[in-house]
């Protein structure tokens, strides 16, 4: 396999070890064909950064603005399954960091085993399969879509509009109770208003009011639930986290 890997830090010294460490860890990997490039600005990055340009990107999360977690959030308007690592001296900036789904966070000076442990993960992700569909009913006939791509669910009277992050509007002759029926063991899928279901996976920032997603649409919350939609969200959040850690 292609294994497509960036990393953007701004000092020097942090970039060429970990180019090192990440050649040594697959030098006696026949199966994983290596593709590396660093970046010591956030500019020059982005300026580059096509949609599946990399699988992988380390990010520095303490550099000049914009900051890693500002590169992080642009990064994910244009790129929705990059898995990021973010580099940092603490976790401190961790509940900032959650809307833009990093993969994990590498501690600097990080420990060796540490780094060779979340690639192994990284693999181990890549190459497995998240694919469940589910089948909607649509003018001609139906149409299946997995549902990780699903970025929202809305109500439209007697159909409903699934927006995917294939930016593909998909127009339903299903009721909402009927979809949000077959979505209700994912964990993923938060109804944040009346008529509303997002998926959290896909959620950009969460404002003091709404959630704005990847492909730009923006969901009021009930106001009478703020709260506990917030709080939802924040352990779905570390939830999702744990599991990566613990798995």
């Amino acid at each position: 396999m292609i294994f497509k890997i960036a990393i953007l830090d701004d000092l020097k010294e942090d970039r060429m070890r970990l180019v090192q460490d990440i050649k040594s860890y697959f030098a006696d990997d026949p199966e994983v064909n290596l593709s590396m490039n660093s970046y010591a600005t956030s500019k020059t990055f982005l300026e580059k950064y096509e949609p599946d340009s990399y699988q992988l990107v380390f990010l520095d999360i303490c550099m000049e603005e914009p900051n890693g977690i500002e590169v992080a959030r642009k990064l994910r308007e244009i790129d929705t399954k990059v898995l990021i690592v973010f580099l940092t001296t603490s976790k401190e900036y961790a509940f900032d960091a959650f809307p833009v789904h990093p993969f994990d966070y590498l501690i600097k000076p990080y420990v060796t085993e540490t780094l060779h442990h979340l690639l192994g993960e990284v693999l181990r992700v890549l190459s497995s399969t998240d694919e469940r569909e589910i089948t909607l009913r649509v003018s001609r006939g139906t149409y299946s879509v997995p549902v990780r791509n699903i970025i929202s669910v809305i109500s439209q009277g007697h159909s409903v509009e699934v927006r995917t992050t294939s930016k593909h509007l998909i127009r339903c002759l299903m009721t909402f109770a009927t979809v949000e029926e077959m979505l209700k063991k994912e964990a993923r899928f938060l109804r944040c208003n009346r008529g509303i279901l997002i998926n959290m996976d896909h959620v950009l920032s969460l404002g003091k009011d709404a959630f704005k997603m990847i492909d730009g649409s923006s969901f009021s919350m009930r106001v009478r639930k703020r709260s506990e939609l917030v709080s939802l969200f924040s352990q779905y959040q570390l939830s999702r986290m744990k599991r990566r850690v613990e798995s």
